[in-house]
């Protein structure tokens, strides 16, 4: 296949933002010696010496250690080798340490497409419910065709090793003799052998080849880890950091000394001390996490335990009342009595500790795409304190959207815990993927409430009673009374997609309409300006339907504008119009779609492909000419906080802003379930008099107010990703799961020819 080139080195294991270019690459090299030639070719390198020895100083020198707080992967040039790709034959599975083919039906825990459902059954999936979890090629096959192609390829295999152990007693027999005559007839019988494995081998081709590929290709996709495995391997992970680059180190001390300056506010998140901790046990009145509603990101195993932040909080700590408490090591009594939880997954691992503690668990999930009929599991899994609840008439085939908001009501003795965000309920939820939440605490008591408040407290309860079905109301099951509680001090406007086809006083209540209408109530209530253009930044991990119509009614909704449909003759000639009133392309309104690329995923990421399932684009789609790939840019870590490197993401942000991106008083903040899609935000009909929308949402705004600046900068600070983002460069791709494999198999057919 090859040679191998000595004194040439292949150079891996760093992001393009790091090494940007060839001169890049020298300055790592030069100092071993003599470099004839770089060969850049973005996510990899490769670096020519002029003689071996120069080459082999370099490999020592440079291979895993720490360049910019990623580790470099260099080697010689060795073109015999063919790419290994993926888990070895040797691989074992997770659970039960066995090898061997194991094949599973699964369903789909991926973000939805929300217009188009997933119901390509050829293409891979996963579930992270199994005992095996593995990357299968062969779907389609039922579970007894595969029962049979196994049994069949065994039989095959078994014919041709006898057929070869006959031949060999024969071989072995006539040399023993050994007479020239019985040599010239063993050398015919090798030949007839040969000639008979052929006919066998074309005979069991599709067996033999099936069974290669499958033995060859069981790519684990998820290793489902308790929480006390992930609590063992926070040690390894935080030594990781020890090498981070210093420069980032200070950049990141620099950052919170300067936050801590800007935070004088009574509206700031409040760390609760150990002294104060003991204060709070004498205390008859409960202390309040989160007395305002507070941003928060959960806490992945990549960050360093002694460096996390009051804004990062793990799956546990939510479920306590002083949310920010060291759970290991003080142990706190857990006084949540219920809990309410939709999602459009979750994980038996994750919540069973919850139900063991006693805690009346209720479930809200439709993804069971097979039964569409309303179900409700009153003793889940046998636990008689855990029910699973199917949404009302939201699963419906009438709309055939996805049932895709993640809110939690948590009720605590004297106050219940709202969280709105992008959290589902698996264990990689929570410790590989990047979620955003909005949570705030209401205890019992009365005050009065400000309109936004009372907005507030009334769209979530009719929220609650739409997706719920008429016989378990959700005061009902948590024993709350609602109005009970004080719903003051929200900051925040709710924003709600339902199914259906909305017209006349509801045109405005649901989806992209909702959101246009607040941001012009927000604008005329600050006395501020409707802004003529705007720069809408949308980071998503599933990206539906796109064209240059739907683009222009998101752009002119999230000005705050009243939404006018074009007319035909204004459609026909729209080129025309630009050019006549939009001279200059930056006066116009942008859309930025972040998502991230292949090389991200594959090359920067902690968790690599195995851990990229919550992201969805259909190759078809993204491959359509008249789809707009200009809008794409990188999903990076943020620079504020270096830890954020390599994470995989699973938040979806809307952040608008004016053309120079500027954090100000007219800044939005979206955060919740939405995904950029028309079946999340809706679409419009009949001559824009009609909203049609298919998917079930939740999520929060940040609206345009007076002295909210300062706010919303720092939560634009505290997000996981870079804001502004990168646009992606001329050789980029964004991750597509089906090309990845794609690419895979071809590889595989190339190494087998």
């Amino acid at each position: 296949m090859g040679d191998i080139i000595p004194n040439q080195l292949f150079v891996a294991g760093y992001s393009r933002s790091k090494v940007q270019d060839e001169k890049d690459v020298r300055d790592i090299f030069k100092k071993y010696g003599t470099i004839k030639e770089v060969a850049y070719k973005g996510s990899y390198s490769f670096v020519t010496f002029s003689n071996e020895s120069e080459a082999q100083e370099a490999l020592k020198g440079t291979n895993g250690q720490s360049y910019n707080g990623q580790k470099l992967k260099v080697d010689v040039v060795d073109n015999r080798k063919g790419r290994k790709t993926g888990p070895n034959e040797e691989d074992k599975c997770f659970k039960c340490n066995k090898g061997g083919l194991v094949i599973v039906q699964s369903s789909n825990h991926q973000d939805a497409v929300e217009e188009d459902p997933i119901r390509d059954r050829s293409a891979v999936t996963e579930d992270l419910n199994q005992d095996h979890i593995l990357l299968i090629h062969h779907p389609d096959l039922e579970e007894e065709d595969i029962k049979t192609k196994e049994r069949d390829t065994a039989e095959a295999l078994e014919e041709i090793k006898g057929s070869e152990k006959e031949v060999l007693v024969q071989s072995d027999h006539l040399l023993i003799q050994l007479h020239p005559k019985d040599r010239i007839q063993t050398q015919n019988l090798d030949k007839e052998w040969e000639k008979n494995h052929i006919l066998l081998q074309k005979k069991y081709k599709q067996l033999i080849e099936y069974n290669l590929f499958n033995s060859s290709h069981n790519i684990i996709i998820m290793k489902k880890r308790t929480l006390h495995e992930l609590s063992k391997e926070q040690d390894q992970i935080n030594s990781s950091y020890i090498e981070i680059n210093t420069v980032q180190k200070e950049l990141y001390l620099e950052n919170q000394k300067r936050i801590k300056e800007k935070q004088k506010d009574k509206d700031q998140i409040v760390v609760i001390e150990d002294d104060e901790i003991k204060q709070q046990t004498e205390e008859k009145e409960v202390k309040l996490s989160f007395p305002v509603g507070t941003f928060c990101l959960n806490c992945l195993t990549q960050y360093p335990q002694d460096e996390r932040q009051p804004h990062h909080l793990p799956f546990i700590n939510i479920l306590y009342e002083n949310a920010f408490i060291d759970v290991k090591t003080q142990k706190p009594k857990k006084t949540l009595e219920s809990a309410l939880m939709t999602c459009f997954g979750f994980e038996d691992e994750l919540l069973e500790p919850i139900v063991k503690s006693g805690v009346q668990l209720y479930i809200v999930n439709d993804n069971d795409n097979l039964n569409k009929k309303l179900e409700i599991t009153e003793r889940y899994k046998n636990y008689p304190n855990w029910m699973v609840i199917k949404p009302s008439k939201l699963g419906s085939s009438m709309f055939g959207g996805a049932f895709h908001p993640k809110i939690w009501i948590l009720k605590f003795p004297k106050f219940i815990r709202i969280v709105i965000g992008s959290q589902n309920l698996h264990v990689g939820d929570w410790t590989i993927w990047s979620q955003a939440m909005w949570i705030q605490d209401f205890k019992i008591g009365k005050s009065e409430l400000d309109q936004g408040s009372q907005e507030f407290k009334s769209m979530l309860r009719e929220f609650l009673y739409e997706i719920l079905p008429t016989s378990h109301k959700f005061e009902d099951l948590l024993k709350i009374k609602y109005d009970d509680y004080d719903f003051k001090d929200v900051n925040i406007r709710l924003i709600t997609s339902i199914p259906g086809r909305f017209v006349g006083n509801q045109l405005f209540k649901y989806g992209m309409m909702r959101l246009q209408s607040v941001l012009y109530q927000e604008l005329c209530n600050n006395k501020m300006e409707i802004p003529k253009q705007v720069c809408v930044t949308y980071q998503t991990t599933s990206i539906g339907q796109l064209d240059d119509n739907y683009i222009d009614f998101a752009l002119q909704c999230c000005t705050g504008k009243v939404y006018k449909q074009p007319l035909a003759s204004e459609q026909n000639n729209k080129k025309l119009n630009q050019m006549i009133l939009n001279q200059q392309e930056e006066e116009q309104s942008k859309l930025k779609l972040i998502y991230p690329t292949a090389d991200y995923i594959e090359n920067q990421t902690h968790g690599g492909v195995d851990f990229a399932n919550p992201l969805y684009l259909k190759k078809q789609l993204y491959e359509n000419p008249k789809f707009p790939k200009h809008l794409f840019y990188k999903y990076q870590g943020s620079d504020h906080y270096y830890w954020h490197t390599g994470n995989i993401p699973h938040l979806k942000v809307m952040i608008i802003t004016g053309l120079d991106e500027d954090i100000n008083d007219y800044t939005s903040i979206y955060i919740g379930s939405h995904n950029f899609s028309q079946g999340a935000w809706g679409k419009m009909e009949k001559n824009a008099t009609q909203l049609y929308i298919a998917n079930t949402e939740l999520g929060v705004l940040y609206p345009p107010k007076k002295n909210s600046a300062q706010q919303k900068q720092q939560i634009i600070e505290q997000l996981s990703f870079k804001f502004p983002p990168l646009k992606y460069e001329k050789d980029d791709q964004p991750w597509i799961n089906e090309a990845y494999y794609e690419r895979l198999y071809k590889e595989y057919q190339q190494q087998k020819k």
